[in-house]
């Protein structure tokens, strides 16, 4: 039996086309003595046509030589079709049958319902584009009780007392991407078995479909035709079909989400149209499909680079490291996404490993990984990493910003480590951020050299954008700046942010307003510091830096933004709980005027105290309390109630779960990094 078919148009959804078949004509052949001659036609049943758009005709089956039938009564017999056969009508003769009730199966080269319910179709082969000289019908009248003369069809089945299956075909009409000549592959897949590659009630996740000699035409349609059993598939609502299509070196995939509930009919031609957007090469990566149950997997620099064309706006991408990566050979690095309006969303899963040598000297806006990360980076390591800011743009490691508007960001057990250099024109820039515009940042780390020669610079980010938090974050290395310089941020500048269980070793150097946590923290306002009330809050963050030093030192000078051994300049109203400094504090002012003391902590109901300064009227720090003598970080924080479950508290400083312990250069006066010893923060 072969096929014949009709042009069509396609929406692009499910669409349903039914059988079709001519008129039957009378048979012309005469049966030898001892064999009987029987009439099979294929009905035309325009009714039962679901139609899909204008001048639509459906697909055809016809007789064909060398066709064959079945019929099983008492025992079975195959009939051979007669010379003279009409595209839907034949004759076929062989020898008679007994019994009470029939069956009877086209191809009739399959002589038993077993052996028809064994068919499969799960190692199709098309050759040419759009041919369809490999889809096989096959049909089931079962339990009849005549067939002398019948029509495979479900109206004359029950007719006579039974019932009447067979298969169907699935369509697949897709334009491809620019570039696409030929195709080898294509298979649908959903997450759970919902498919049958045969008659048997088996169900499988995907069907595949080879090709050969598919060359595609400048509008780079692919028709791929599929058989399928004779089992409808009902499709649920919410379902999604991946979609993959092997092109050259290209790996083309694409998911679609079934809006509505829907039914691949048995024998029917089922159609699946899909235009040429949204599809996404995959196999430039070591696997995996861009999304949250398969994120594309990147084992090297030059699949990292790929990232830059599969995050698109709009739209959210997954990726995951499968392997430590060297970028030592990339050079010219340009952020994933710095162009506004910055809405290329990610989540990028580090699974534990390192990224070292990355670089990135970028000209233009945010020189960094991401740029602007909207979405979420967790689990990755950043090590000798080194970033060069030279434009009026926010810069740190990972992102000039993190999150931005109605953008968020999340940044989860990432660890930075290497050096930050900004010599432009603007404040905010930090080793792993420049500013948190909307996001937070847990269990994370930065161990680097930060410098800029302008204000809010930060060992881990420049500054906020409000209810920001930071939480069980850890700084080690130098930070230099102009103002508004600390060990964890340069400042929390907008209501409500806060940072919870954090510390800094990290060696700050500027010339006013710097902390060992934190330089400024009032909303970036001048007045009303013991009336504003920011909701601010640094609490249980430990300030164990190398030192905290002005570089501006004048003997008596009072007309500054002060300096703490916590927070260099802060709102009285704001939320200072818990927080200590190193017993033995390294702290220079701007002046001889100001020194370390100790405060208690502080709320709305209960302003900080401030030792006064005749004449000092940006005189605000916070202090802390000192630790006592002799006790180490990790026994502080401990104490404090620091969790187990995010600290290793096994060395004197803490460190997060897998990290190796760290040492700190105490000695060294300019800031200099220290060593890890063996880990992947060799400098």
């Amino acid at each position: 039996m072969k096929t014949r078919i009709a042009s069509f148009l396609f929406a692009a959804s499910l669409s349903l086309l039914a059988l079709s078949c001519n008129k039957a004509v009378e048979p012309a052949s005469v049966p030898s003595p001892g064999l009987v001659t029987i009439s099979a036609s294929i009905p035309d049943r325009p009714g039962t046509r679901v139609a899909a758009g204008d001048a639509e005709t459906g697909l055809s089956w016809s007789w064909e030589a060398g066709d064959k039938i079945a019929v099983i009564g008492t025992m079975p017999s195959v009939f051979d079709i007669d010379e003279g056969f009409s595209p839907q009508q034949a004759s076929f003769t062989g020898k008679p049958v007994s019994g009470d009730k029939y069956s009877i199966i086209y191809p009739g080269t399959v002589t038993s319902v077993s052996g028809l319910e064994a068919l499969t179709w799960d190692a199709q082969v098309q050759k040419g584009n759009d041919s369809k000289a490999h889809l096989k019908y096959f049909a089931l009248l079962s339990d009849v009780d005549a067939f002398d003369t019948f029509t495979f069809g479900a109206d004359w089945a029950a007719a006579h007392g039974g019932t009447f299956r067979q298969g169907g075909v699935l369509k697949l009409k897709f334009t491809l991407p620019e570039g696409t000549t030929t195709v080898s592959k294509v298979t649908l897949a959903t997450g759970t078995p919902l498919f049958h590659a045969g008659n048997g009630e088996a169900t499988v996740s995907e069907l595949n479909l080879t090709m050969e000699d598919v060359a595609l035409g400048e509008d780079r349609v692919l028709t791929a035709w599929m058989t399928t059993s004779w089992h409808d598939v009902t499709i649920p609502a919410g379902t999604v079909l991946s979609f993959t299509v092997a092109a050259g070196e290209k790996t083309w995939i694409r998911d679609i989400t079934i809006a509505e509930e829907k039914v691949l009919r048995s024998g029917f031609v089922n159609t699946i149209t899909l235009d040429g957007t949204g599809w996404f090469d995959a196999g430039r990566y070591d696997g995996g499909k861009g999304t949250e149950a398969e994120p594309w997997l990147i084992s090297n620099a030059t699949q990292l680079g790929y990232m830059r064309d599969d995050l698109k706006g709009g739209e959210k991408r997954w990726f995951k490291l499968v392997d430590d990566i060297d970028m030592a050979e990339v050079t010219g690095w340009e952020p994933l996404n710095a162009a506004s309006p910055y809405d290329k969303e990610v989540d990028f899963d580090g699974g534990g490993h390192t990224i070292s040598n990355f670089t990135c000297d970028y000209g233009g806006a945010y020189p960094s990984f991401f740029g602007v990360l909207f979405g979420t980076c967790h689990d990755v390591t950043f090590s000798k990493a080194k970033i060069v800011g030279t434009a009026n743009s926010a810069c740190g490691i990972i992102g000039g910003y993190a999150g931005t508007g109605d953008k968020h960001a999340e940044i989860l057990r990432v660890h930075v480590q290497g050096t930050v250099n900004f010599t432009g024109n603007k404040t905010g820039v930090g080793g792993m951020v420049g500013i948190v515009g909307n996001g937070n940042i847990t269990a994370s780390s930065a161990f680097c050299k930060v410098s800029s020669g302008k204000n809010y610079v930060g060992g881990l980010f420049g500054y906020d954008g409000g209810k920001t938090v930071v939480r069980d974050c850890w700084t080690a290395g130098s930070v230099i700046g102009s103002q508004r310089v600390g060990g964890i941020c340069g400042g929390l500048i907008k209501d409500e942010s806060a940072i919870i269980n954090c510390y800094s070793a990290s060696a700050v150097t500027a010339g006013f307003a710097i902390g060992g946590i934190a330089g400024h923290v009032n909303q970036d306002k001048g007045d009303g510091m013991t009336t504003r009330t920011p909701k601010n809050v640094v609490e249980k963050s430990l300030a164990w830096n190398t030192f905290v030093r002005s570089n501006s030192v004048v003997e008596g000078d009072k007309s500054h933004y002060s300096g703490g051994a916590v927070v260099g300049f802060t709102a009285t109203h704001n939320f200072l709980t818990d927080c200590y400094r190193k017993p033995d504090f390294d702290f220079v002012d701007y002046s001889d005027l100001f020194g370390l003391y100790d405060q208690e902590n502080a709320s709305e109901e209960t302003p900080l105290v401030v030792v006064e300064v005749e004449g000092a009227n940006y005189n605000f720090p916070y202090h802390g309390k000192a630790a006592a003598a002799g006790k180490t970080l990790s026994q502080v924080a401990r104490e404090l109630g620091w969790s187990s479950e995010v600290w290793d508290f096994s060395g004197d400083y803490p460190v997060h779960a897998g990290q190796p312990s760290l040492v700190v250069d105490q000695a060294g006066s300019n800031g200099q990094i220290g060593d890890f010893g063996e880990n992947p923060f060799i400098q």
